[in-house]
């Protein structure tokens, strides 16, 4: 088929770009902030004036977070047109396995059944080298695409037919480097910005509103009863159970918190990001990894204990409808 098929290793954009912007490595990955639209049509624009062919789709290759969530990012582009998102792992180091070995594969199978007449691969890795010869020998062109200062191997830039580098100007086009100071929506909220409670939680609540709080530690009984010291069982007064009890008074405190939660957290991002949460959310695919995790912590450090399923649950559909998705 006269097509150019797109490969992306998303892990070298984003590194090489943020090097390419910043001038130094060790740029965090949610520092980095790209205009998937942006970079989608850049690519596409440049793949086919590269290969003087009419784009087949892109192949997106990245690791999923160890939750198993999709982020932001990923949840736009699983949704984007002329896109294929596939996934490997992160394991315990932050590093992506499984990602190498799909590119690999999808060069030479892809090839093997005539999908493609040119690939254009993104990345640097000398793992990769072994897909371009097995495209090769089934008679595509690989055309090599890498990023200024970025340092990919010498023996893949060998193998292919041609190579091409993204220049510092190019990059900029839709990725940019926003350092962080902490992590986003993590930090307690104020008792000074704190709405209004009902007189009958307010008891409940300060210490988790206050920025220097240790959330308290809290072991809630799991039956009615327990063993006393004397070994005698012990029973709590008639008409009272104190799991019962917790439950009942902890389900009016979430409820009571978790809209402040939800607005406190939406106001801690930028206007982009927000933009981009919502845009993901719209696809149906649910929270993404990074702000999944940023609200749960936020709301555990507000109540002073941890959430069960269902309050989680809960909190994001109370995510999804103060953005509208």
């Amino acid at each position: 088929m006269n097509r150019v098929a797109v490969f992306i290793d998303a892990g070298y954009l984003y590194a090489g770009g943020a090097k390419s912007v910043t001038g130094v490595d060790g740029t965090k990955r949610h520092e980095i902030k790209l205009d998937i639209g942006r970079a989608l049509d850049f690519l596409i624009s440049k793949a086919e004036a590269i290969s003087q062919l009419k784009l087949l789709r892109i192949y997106w290759y990245d690791a999923a977070p160890a939750s198993g969530r999709l982020t932001t990012d990923h949840q736009i582009l699983a949704s984007s047109d002329h896109v294929k998102l596939r996934m490997g792992v992160l394991n315990g180091y932050g590093q992506q396995k499984g990602v190498d070995g799909k590119v690999i594969t999808d060069l030479a199978e892809l090839s093997r059944n005539r999908a493609f007449a040119d690939a254009v691969l993104l990345g640097g890795d000398e793992d990769l080298r072994i897909g371009v010869e097995l495209a090769q020998e089934y008679g595509a062109r690989v055309h090599l695409l890498t990023i200024e200062g970025s340092n990919p191997s010498p023996t893949l830039r060998q193998e292919c037919d041609t190579s091409s580098v993204l220049t510092n100007g190019d990059i900029c086009n839709f990725l940019t480097v926003q350092p962080s100071h902490g992590t986003p929506g993590v930090i307690p909220f104020a008792v000074a910005t704190a709405p209004a409670m009902p007189p009958s939680l307010a008891p409940q609540i300060p210490a988790a509103f206050t920025a220097d709080a240790t959330p308290p530690h809290t072991d809630l009984p799991t039956t009615k009863s327990s063993t006393g010291a004397n070994g005698l069982e012990t029973t709590p007064p008639a008409g009272t159970s104190p799991a019962g009890a917790a439950s009942r008074g902890g389900d009016s405190h979430f409820e009571a918190l978790a809209p402040m939660c939800v607005s406190g957290y939406l106001s801690s991002l930028s206007p982009s990001d927000r933009a981009a949460l919502a845009m993901a959310m719209k696809t149906g695919a649910g929270v993404p990894a990074e702000h999944d995790g940023r609200l749960l912590a936020r709301t555990r450090t507000a109540l002073g204990r941890n959430l069960d399923h269902s309050e989680k649950a809960r909190l994001r559909k109370a995510l999804k409808t103060e953005l509208g998705a």
